[in-house]
């Protein structure tokens, strides 16, 4: 078994990077702080302050709408037209917070989970006191860590069980004189321990959670590994709630639902047809709103990135080799998986441009 260290980092480097770090950060509070003396100069010279308001809030910027509206001081003029906008930027506000809400939320329904985190980064920077984006975040991040638990589940219980196949193997190495031999024993009795440890954590963990399959499977694998007789408190509450027909009921439609993702996902693998794996996208979304298909929605868009990309580099080979109509036809394919992907529109503009001019130079 090959042990991977991690090398250690020089002094100096250290040293640089926590130096990097903190003019980072220095430098995001010496913006921050330009910004609202600019939002503040404004808000006392402005003689507009409302069309102000109109402005940033056309641009996306709500920090700035509601500082002008929040603190324009009461003696101002303008005072009565700018708090009249309240209601209307408060009403803005909420349709701006649920729509990226809603759009982080289908983004992570459809596996796409680092461009779900990205809009919720973009639109909090957008306004910063929203708690509405603060939870979205938090659900969010709640949802991917319970996605993570349920791969670290397969991935466990498959080694749990191989390695408790080979303990007979683990123990005849014990006795070799070899040091490697030793070596390699000592490492697989100890990652033993550590499995059974995760496993159980794990398992006590989705039992909390009332997901009594994977509760059933951990428990029973760190019970298999550890060679212990006894059945832990939180196995027997599985045991006993998947024996329950209501339980098996609801399970049966679980089931239903997550065989038709699998039987699509499979269609599309068997078929490498671009209307297959679209098909299976449009079921995957519009039936994950829980979160029961993440694990069949993280396949999904790991497939997807692959065609995708596929589709950019056979464009590419096409464009290279003068065939312009193939290559946008090929990219305008792909453009389906991924609507208003920046580098793809580049790709098909530029083909757009060398047709237009073909298309011209022929007919002139």
């Amino acid at each position: 078994m090959t042990i991977f260290i991690a090398p250690k980092l020089q002094f100096f480097e250290v040293f640089t990077r926590l130096l990097s770090r903190k003019s980072a950060t220095l430098l995001s509070l010496i913006l921050l702080v330009s910004l609202q003396g600019c939002a503040r100069l404004t808000l006392m010279t402005s003689k507009n302050v409302a069309a102000e308001i109109a402005q940033a809030t056309a641009n996306g910027d709500y920090n700035k709408a509601w500082y002008y509206l929040d603190n324009i001081r009461e003696s101002n003029p303008q005072y009565e037209q700018v708090d009249a906008l309240r209601e209307k930027l408060a009403a803005d506000t909420e349709t701006f917070e649920k729509e990226r809400a809603n759009e982080a939320q289908s983004l992570a329904s459809s596996g796409r989970w680092t461009e779900a985190f990205k809009v919720l980064d973009d639109a909090r920077k957008q306004w910063r006191q929203s708690k509405t984006l603060e939870d979205a975040d938090n659900n969010l991040r709640q949802r991917e860590t319970l996605l993570f638990n349920r791969l670290r589940t397969d991935l466990l219980v498959d080694e749990a069980r191989w390695l408790a196949n080979k303990q007979a193997t683990v123990q005849q190495l014990a006795t070799l004189e070899r040091g490697d031999a030793a070596e390699i024993s000592e490492t697989l009795t100890q990652r033993r321990q550590q499995l059974i440890d995760t496993l159980t954590e794990l398992g006590n963990s989705f039992a909390e959670q009332e997901d009594w399959v994977r509760t059933r499977d951990l428990l029973t694998a760190a019970r298999l590994l550890s060679g212990s007789k006894d059945t832990p408190p939180a196995l027997a509450q599985a045991q006993q709630q998947l024996s329950r027909e209501a339980h098996r009921n609801r399970r049966a439609r679980e089931q239903q639902i997550q065989s038709k993702a699998l039987t699509l996902l499979d269609t599309y693998e068997n078929s490498r047809s671009l209307a297959d794996l679209l098909s299976a996208r449009d079921y995957i979304v519009s039936n994950n709103g829980t979160g029961q298909l993440d694990q069949y929605a993280s396949r999904l868009e790991a497939i997807c990135q692959k065609r995708f990309q596929q589709g950019l580099s056979d464009g590419d080979a096409l464009y290279a080799q003068g065939r312009y109509q193939d290559a946008f036809t090929t990219w305008e394919n792909v453009a389906q998986i991924y609507p208003g992907d920046n580098e793809l529109e580049k790709k098909m503009d530029r083909a757009r441009k060398v047709l237009s001019n073909l298309k011209a130079l022929s007919g002139s």
